[in-house]
């Protein structure tokens, strides 16, 4: 049995499997949608390098959920460890909602006002990552 999972009983053990087992899942099919994005040379255009950057946050972010929820057991003498995957996982988590915001905007600037804001590529990253950062800094 898991080591996570062995002081685990009842419905704990069976939701905390199932997260596990759907972050695996995750990681599976954004390796595959990268892979593919590679394969086809799609990373070129800049419209889908945006939605690479999704799709490599949604690739931590699930590797995380696997992380937290089926590999490392959770007990008092590993606290540390326990702080620094919340963290990662609160990082991600807005790191997905900071490239959502950001694909939206650009979306919303090629539809509507047709206008292609492709200058601003390094904002949208940077501020992606440290906006998150900074965030889940704050106690």
């Amino acid at each position: 049995a898991n080591a996570s999972c062995a002081n685990v009983t009842g419905t704990n053990s069976f939701l905390i499997r199932i997260l596990g087992s759907l972050g695996a899942v995750s990681v599976a099919t954004c390796l595959f949608a990268l892979s593919w994005l590679f394969y086809l040379k799609l990373y070129k255009q800049f419209l889908y390098r945006l939605a690479a950057y999704q799709v490599m946050a949604s690739l931590f972010h699930a590797l995380l959920l696997v992380c937290q929820f089926t590999f490392l057991e959770y007990n008092d003498s590993k606290y540390a460890s326990c702080v620094v995957v919340g963290y990662l996982f609160q990082t991600a988590a807005w790191m997905k909602t900071c490239l959502g915001c950001w694909v939206t905007f650009h979306l919303f600037c090629f539809a509507v006002l047709l206008k292609n804001m492709k200058k601003l590529e390094p904002l949208y990253v940077i501020s992606s990552i440290l906006v998150p950062i900074v965030i889940s800094s704050v106690p």
